[in-house]
C-alpha cells in the first residue's frame, strides 16, 4: 500500500499481519479521491473511523487536509508508525477505543470529511452513521464516505441524504452522505414532524 498523491506521494504504508483489517485497495482509494478532487481537502478536518492502516486519513493529509483523527481499537501503533513515516505525526490524533466511545468523546467537534470502513456484514454501517448524526460530527457542508458491502443497505433517514453511490468489484460499495440542509437541529425537527404524521 502506498500514498497515491500529494506531499507524501509514494510513501509505503505498513499493513497489519492477519485478517483483523481489510485495507481499502489502492485503486479504490485512488478512484475515491479522484471523485473528491472537485471539493478541496485543503485545510480540512478529517475523521477516519475503523482506520486500520490509516490509509484514507493519511491520503487526505497528503492532499492538503490540516488534521485527522483516527479511530481503531486494534491498530493504534501501526497508524502512528505510518503517520510518522509520512511526516504527519504532528497533525494526527489516534483513539484506541471502540467506535461508540470514541465518537462520544468527539462530540462538539465537526469534520469536513469522515471516512468509515467498518468490517463487512457486522451490522456496523447504519449504527456508525447514526452515531455520527447523534454527536453532530459532520459539518453542514461535509461528506461522510461509507465503505460497505453491497449486501448492507443504507437506511433512509430525515437526518441525512445519500448523494452518490459507487461500486467497486463484486462486493464493495462507497456511499457519499451529507447531513440534510440546515444541519442536525433542523433535521431533528423534521424527524419529529415526520413522526407526528405517521
Amino acid at each position: 500500500m502506498r500514498i497515491i498523491a500529494g506531499s507524501a506521494k509514494g510513501r509505503t504504508l505498513k499493513s497489519p499481519k492477519g485478517m483483523l483489517t481489510r485495507p481499502t485497495l489502492d485503486r479504490t482509494r485512488e478512484s475515491l479521491f479522484n471523485i473528491l478532487a472537485n471539493g478541496s481537502l485543503a485545510g480540512a478536518n478529517v475523521l477516519d473511523i475503523f482506520a486500520g492502516t490509516g490509509a484514507l486519513g493519511l491520503e487526505a493529509l497528503s492532499r492538503g487536509a490540516a488534521h485527522c483523527v483516527f479511530i481503531d481499537h486494534y491498530t493504534q501503533a501501526l497508524i502512528r508508525e505510518n503517520a510518522e513515516a509520512c511526516g504527519f505525526g504532528k497533525c494526527c490524533e489516534i483513539f484506541r477505543l471502540n467506535v461508540e466511545r470514541a465518537l462520544a468523546r468527539l462530540k462538539g467537534r465537526q469534520f469536513q470529511y469522515i471516512f468509515a470502513d467498518p468490517p463487512y456484514n457486522k451490522n456496523l454501517v447504519n449504527n456508525t452513521i447514526a452515531l455520527v448524526c447523534q454527536y453532530d460530527l459532520l459539518s453542514p457542508d461535509g461528506l461522510l464516505l461509507m465503505e460497505h458491502s453491497r449486501n448492507e443497505a443504507i437506511d433512509p433517514s430525515p437526518l441525512y441524504e445519500v448523494i452518490r453511490e459507487k461500486s467497486y468489484g463484486k462486493d464493495t460499495r462507497i456511499t457519499f452522505i451529507r447531513v440534510c440542509q440546515g444541519g442536525i437541529e433542523s433535521c431533528e425537527s423534521e424527524f419529529a414532524r415526520a413522526a407526528l404524521t405517521r
